[in-house]
């Protein structure tokens, strides 16, 4: 086995197709390392911006009455192993906001930081798009003429005289192949991370380790490729016909399949309109109508009520807290059905390898969905804080009317904002992406192991002759 590997790795070091595949690995791997430095530069900038826009905003609430007109906002940091697996963070909502004002708008996420036109077709060639899209193509190229090819010149068969088993033969080709492409891997990698540390990115244990781990779910990847390419190689007797095999399984897996499950979802799960919600919205504020006789919103003033302790308030209180609950119900359902949504697609794009790759890649960088569902959870905690953080003000103050979350109604102490709880975003760590992306490890390393065993059992019964 050891004289095919060498021979094998010579052979590809020494190749046209090894020296153009290297110079597209490292252009690309360059676009990848000025870009996302660029991005994270960028971002960090605008959420800092944000951030004093904030502040300055929140130096304006001079008494804790003036709390409930404040928009709270819920930053996820920009994340900085972008470059492995973005998971289509310029895309996700990076901010969750929300007031307490029983009257404010609706809780919601959106995007808090511009975008630069002259770079967005730049920004999804991180390396889960090198690996996914273009290492699997070249482990196709490299391996599809193997087998198919060497019967053709008559090669495969002078090898059957030497004293080489055919599974040496077979795996000596495969680790010679995996070799070549570790190669152009980390050579791309290295310069990626050269330009991110150029570019102000700050590389530590934890983003190394995200980077070990994707390197070894490729690796599985990569590996499956070699394998597909082996067996197309070795069920077809010439090299063209191997070739148009490999391309068509490369499409369906890299285009048609994940395709496919954003086209599927669209009909079998579609999210309710904005008409939809907002009569939703409507009937539940018929319903607390109904529900109060007509009597769910009487507001005298601070000093009338005090006459009977705010008797009508309170009730009125009561019930539009009840209402902004029930209206605020359908936005966490309707947010609850994205989700729901995106995990379907997620589900029927893992049936391409192309698909369980790139979203392990994602789980284990806690990129894409993992990040927004835990931007939206950390939002939810936050909320919850900073009212009880009121009510808790508010009831140390003994001539507050005490109704959460009414403006006017609330304490008119002087309020320190410093004192005042800030957000801070967790980003997932390490070993969270690790168990989000377990399933899909194991799934890819299976379908690895599948499919060597298929290529190494159509090779035992291969014709060399």
């Amino acid at each position: 086995m050891g004289h095919i590997f060498r021979r094998e790795l010579l052979d590809q070091l020494t190749s046209f197709k090894f020296a153009a595949g290297l110079l597209l690995i490292l252009i690309l791997s360059g676009i990848n390392g000025a870009v996302f430095s660029f991005l994270y530069k960028n971002e960090s900038a605008e959420h800092r911006q944000v951030q004093r826009r904030w502040e300055s905003q929140l130096a304006e609430r001079k008494k804790l009455d003036d709390l409930p007109n404040q928009v709270f906002d819920v930053l996820k940091t920009p994340l900085k192993t972008a470059f492995l697996a973005s998971g289509g963070q310029d895309r996700l909502p990076n901010e969750y906001y929300f007031t307490i004002n029983i009257w404010g708008d609706m809780p919601g996420t959106r995007r808090a930081f511009s975008q630069n036109v002259l770079i967005e077709s730049f920004k999804a060639v991180d390396w889960s798009f090198l690996v996914g899209t273009a290492f699997s193509l070249l482990a196709l190229v490299f391996v599809y003429d193997s087998v198919s090819g060497e019967k053709a010149q008559g090669t495969l068969k002078l090898l059957q005289t030497y004293s080489l088993s055919r599974n040496a033969i077979l795996f000596g080709k495969l680790l010679a192949n995996l070799a070549t492409l570790l190669v152009m891997l980390l050579a791309g990698m290295l310069l990626s991370l050269i330009l991110l540390l150029f570019g102000g990115v700050e590389i530590g244990p934890a983003e190394l380790a995200r980077a070990g781990l994707f390197l070894l779910l490729a690796l599985f990847y990569i590996t499956l490729f070699l394998s597909i390419g082996f067996f197309l190689s070795t069920v077809t007797h010439r090299p063209t016909a191997t070739m148009v095999l490999a391309v068509m399984v490369w499409v369906v897996s890299i285009v048609v399949i994940p395709g496919a499950g954003a086209l599927l979802i669209q009909r079998l799960r579609k999210l309710p309109t904005t008409n939809e919600i907002w009569e939703s919205s409507s009937r539940a504020w018929s319903q607390v109508e109904e529900e109060y006789h007509g009597e769910s919103s009487t507001w005298r003033g601070r000093e009338m009520g005090k006459a009977d302790n705010y008797l009508s308030e309170r009730r009125s209180t009561v019930a539009q807290n009840k209402r902004k609950h029930l209206q605020e119900a359908i936005w966490e359902d309707y947010l609850r059905k994205k989700f729901e949504q995106a995990s379907i697609v997620r589900s029927i794009s893992s049936l391409s390898p192309t698909g369980v790759f790139e979203y392990g890649a994602e789980s284990l960088n806690g990129a894409g969905v993992l990040r927004e569902e835990l931007l939206v959870a950390q939002g939810h905690q936050y909320r919850s804080q900073i009212e009880e953080w009121i009510r808790q003000r508010d009831l140390a103050d003994s001539e507050s009317p005490h109704l959460c979350f009414q403006p006017g109604y609330l304490s008119l102490a002087s309020l320190q904002t410093a004192s005042i709880p800030r957000f801070m975003y967790h980003e997932p760590s390490v070993a969270d992406g690790l168990r989000d992306a377990l399933w899909k490890v194991v799934l890819l390393s299976a379908e690895t192991l599948v499919m060597l065993f298929a290529a190494v059992l159509a090779f035992q019964r291969y014709d060399v002759r």
